[in-house]
C-alpha cells in the first residue's frame, strides 16, 4: 500500500471513530432519560404549587400550544397546573446536561428526551395542563430534577394538589368572571377552608393584556419541600401541607378575571 493511501486510510479511521463517539454521546447523554434516582435534590425547605387561570393564559399568550389547539378552551374556566417548584427559585436543572437544559428552556417537547411517566399519571396531566406534551418534560427537567422524588411521584403529587385546590378556587373565580377579584378575598377563603394563616401562603400574579388591563394570571401556593408532600397513603391533603409552607408576599392585590 502506498504511503498516501495509508495516510488517507488513517484519517478515515479517525473520522469514523469521532463520528461513532458523537453518536454514542448523543444516545447516552443528550437523549438519555434521567430517572429521579439519578439526581440529588438540591437543598430545599419548601416548594410552590403554581397554577395558571386558563382564560388568562389564552388572553395573554394566544400562541400557547394549548390555546391554539383548543385544549385549554375545552376545559372551561379553571385553574391549570403549571408546575411544582422546589424553592428557592434558582433551584433548577439539577444534574441536567447543558444541552438538555437548553432544549427544556425552549419549552418544545419534541426537542427534549421523554420523561418516564406512567400512563395513568400522564393521562391525568393531560386533563390538568395546558399542553402536557411540551409542559411536562419542561417541568421535569427544570424543576422535578431538583425535587428528590421520581417523575411519577412528582407529577402525581402536583396533580392531586391541583385537583384539591381547584375545588376551592374554581367556583370563586368563575363567579368573578367579567369583574374583579381581590387577593384579600381569596386569602380569607383559604383561611376558612384550611385554617387561620393558610391565606398568607397564597399569592396572585397578574399580567397586562391589551384591552383588558391587569388580569389574574397565576397563583402560587407555598408548601413544604416536595419530599414531604407524599405520605404512606399517597399525596397528603392540602389542608395538612399548606400551613407548613413559609408565608408569601402579596403579589398583585386585585385584578380583573377574564
Amino acid at each position: 500500500m502506498r504511503r498516501g493511501d495509508v495516510v488517507v486510510l488513517s484519517i478515515s479511521c479517525v473520522l469514523t471513530a469521532i463520528a461513532v463517539a458523537a453518536v454514542t454521546f448523543s444516545v447516552r447523554v443528550l437523549d438519555h432519560t434521567p430517572s429521579g434516582a439519578e439526581f440529588d435534590s438540591a437543598q430545599s425547605g419548601s416548594s410552590w404549587l403554581v397554577l395558571t387561570w386558563g382564560p388568562s393564559l389564552c388572553a395573554a399568550e394566544p400562541t400557547n400550544a394549548g390555546c391554539t389547539s383548543g385544549h385549554v378552551g375545552t376545559q372551561g374556566p379553571t385553574w391549570l397546573l403549571h408546575g411544582l417548584w422546589p424553592q428557592p427559585a434558582d433551584n433548577q436543572y439539577c444534574g441536567v446536561p447543558k444541552e438538555i437544559a437548553r432544549r427544556a428552556s425552549d419549552l418544545k417537547g419534541s426537542h427534549m428526551p421523554s420523561v418516564d411517566i406512567g400512563g395513568d399519571v400522564r393521562s391525568t396531566l393531560r386533563s390538568l395542563m395546558s399542553d402536557e406534551a411540551s409542559l411536562a418534560p419542561h417541568e421535569w427537567y427544570a424543576h422535578g430534577t431538583c425535587s428528590g422524588v421520581s417523575p411519577d411521584v412528582f407529577f402525581s403529587d402536583a396533580a392531586a394538589l391541583t385537583e384539591q385546590a381547584r375545588k376551592v378556587l374554581d367556583p370563586m373565580f368563575t363567579e368573578a368572571q367579567g369583574g374583579r377579584i381581590a387577593l384579600s378575598d381569596v386569602r380569607d377563603k383559604f383561611d376558612r377552608e384550611y385554617g387561620a394563616g393558610a391565606g398568607d401562603r397564597l399569592r396572585l400574579s397578574c399580567r397586562n393584556v391589551t384591552g383588558q388591563g391587569g388580569v389574574v394570571y397565576e397563583l402560587h401556593l407555598s408548601l413544604p419541600s416536595v419530599t414531604e408532600i407524599s405520605g404512606p397513603d399517597g399525596t397528603r391533603p392540602l389542608k395538612d401541607l399548606i400551613l407548613d409552607g413559609p408565608p408569601l408576599g402579596q403579589g398583585c392585590r386585585n385584578a380583573s378575571v377574564p
